[in-house]
């Protein structure tokens, strides 16, 4: 009777362990959710992920969305960490394209595809920006003087090897043209050599360039997206120029593997609504980018999609130090 008695009890304990954990994960999250940017505060990343972190609480029973900067490397030492964070949802990671390049640029302790993927949360498009008074106004324009006189148009990046320049190389090949591609130090520095003549052209991203365009300084040629954007409006796109080319450069999250399904469920479900709020879409097209929310499944599949391309690229390119 007693052995009874003490199985029941263990029995009992056991059921009140699981309920009290199955209680616990119903309720994430708990406390405020550490968002892990590799990038300097004041950056396209952090103006992002902060626009997320005002809208969070709303969606996330009132707990907050801590953003920390870690820009040191290009990111490297914060995902290298990052690796080894508590796989519990309370540590997510600010992902993007750039992050992507570097695994194939560099020898990294990381690859692309490592993270579990929770979303995609904004879109920001590449476009092709000149002087106001350029003799080009077309997309059309461009390509047919640069198939004309190869390689004499000074194409300006925002850094060799950086996602604008393999956008770049990316756009060459489809127009079956050459450009003088020329790195700069930045997005930034890039528009002003091209406002200052050293260069003829940029393949810019958001915000890069938009304030100029916006103020009669700079004309767009091309935005390589599906449609056109809200901050410069009149710019019109690849596509609608009969030109098949986007260019996408995303931003998502990531967690941990071993990060338990039903939290990165959770994840998904809150940031999609996050992504949905009127602010959050209002500061991302003031950016002059788009607000766009990819399921974690959807997410994976194009970061794979786009590991295979710019490996290639890379790789062909004869870019970096990795396949040296």
């Amino acid at each position: 009777m007693k052995k009874a008695i003490i199985m029941l009890l263990v029995v009992a304990m056991a059921l009140t362990s699981v309920f009290a954990q199955g209680a616990g994960e119903s309720k994430y999250p708990s406390k405020p959710v550490t968002a892990v940017v590799g990038w300097s505060a004041g950056g396209g990343a952090d103006i992002v992920f902060r626009a997320l972190a005002d809208v969070f609480p709303k969606y996330a029973d009132g707990q907050t969305m801590v953003v920390k900067n870690q820009p040191d490397a290009a990111g490297v030492p914060a995902i290298t960490e990052f690796k080894n964070a508590p796989a519990d949802g309370y540590q997510i990671l600010h992902w993007n394209v750039a992050h992507l390049i570097k695994t194939h640029m560099n020898k990294v302790p990381f690859t692309a595809t490592e993270f579990i993927p929770v979303c995609q949360v904004v879109a920001s498009y590449n476009y092709l920006v000149v002087r106001k008074d350029a003799k080009w106004n077309t997309l059309a324009d461009i390509i047919k003087d640069a198939k004309a006189n190869p390689k004499t148009i000074r194409m300006g990046n925002a850094g060799a090897g950086g996602g604008n320049h393999l956008a770049a190389l990316l756009f060459e090949q489809q127009a079956g043209a050459e450009f003088n591609h020329m790195p700069f130090k930045g997005g930034g520095p890039a528009i002003t050599g091209l406002l200052a003549g050293d260069c003829d052209v940029v393949m810019a991203n958001a915000p890069e360039g938009i304030a100029n365009v916006q103020g009669g300084e700079l004309k767009i040629l091309a935005v390589f997206s599906q449609k056109r954007l809200d901050a410069v409006s009149d710019a019109p796109t690849g596509l609608e120029q009969k030109f098949d080319l986007v260019l996408e450069q995303w931003r998502g999250v990531v967690v941990p593997q071993g990060t338990p399904a039903d939290v990165v469920k959770k994840l998904e479900g809150i940031f999609k609504k996050c992504v949905e709020d009127p602010a959050y879409v209002e500061a991302m097209n003031k950016l002059g980018s788009v607000a766009v929310f990819k399921t974690g499944e959807e997410y994976g599949k194009m970061v794979a999609e786009d590991d295979a391309r710019y490996e290639k690229i890379i790789k062909e390119g004869g870019f970096g130090d990795k396949y040296k």
